[in-house]
């Protein structure tokens, strides 16, 4: 069960996450400038450009760690010391976002977004949980063992 979890699961979720990401990411881009014009609220191209370097602050990590827990051939390949830092960097991430959409959903009243909150945060945990026990695995293989009395 924990083999499926970890190489089958939380790869899949975090391709979810990528691709739910690139589809969001594609709708506010074809959304014309209609809204914008509106409200008087064009992003500055600072914020524009801090927007883009943040989504690929959690892409690459998680596509990275998609590909790390995936597949054998890329984390026989990783060094044990760069799969720890990557993983913990990926479930530090993972727990960022979780608590960002729970304190979303809090704040607004019930309805539809609150489910995608929901399963958002089970989602991040379960990655999150994934990330923090392969690890912790990798650097308890790494420590020589005690020498036998």
């Amino acid at each position: 069960m924990k083999r499926l979890l970890v190489h089958g699961i939380a790869p899949v979720l975090l391709c979810l996450q990528v691709a739910y990401l690139g589809f969001f990411g594609l709708l506010f881009a074809l959304s014309g400038p209609g809204t914008a014009e509106i409200d008087h609220t064009d992003p500055s191209p600072v914020a524009h450009a801090l927007f883009n370097g943040l989504l690929l602050a959690f892409v690459l990590p998680a596509a990275g760690g998609a590909a790390l827990l995936g597949s054998e051939s890329v984390r026989a390949r990783v060094p044990g010391g760069v799969r720890v830092v990557w993983l913990a960097a990926l479930g530090v991430t993972e727990v960022a976002v979780a608590v960002s959409f729970a304190t979303t959903a809090l704040r607004e009243s019930l309805g539809p977004d609150s489910l995608v909150a929901v399963a958002a945060v089970a989602a991040c945990a379960v990655i999150a949980l994934v990330c923090a026990g392969e690890a912790r695995g990798t650097l308890r293989a790494a420590r020589p063992a005690p020498p036998l009395a």
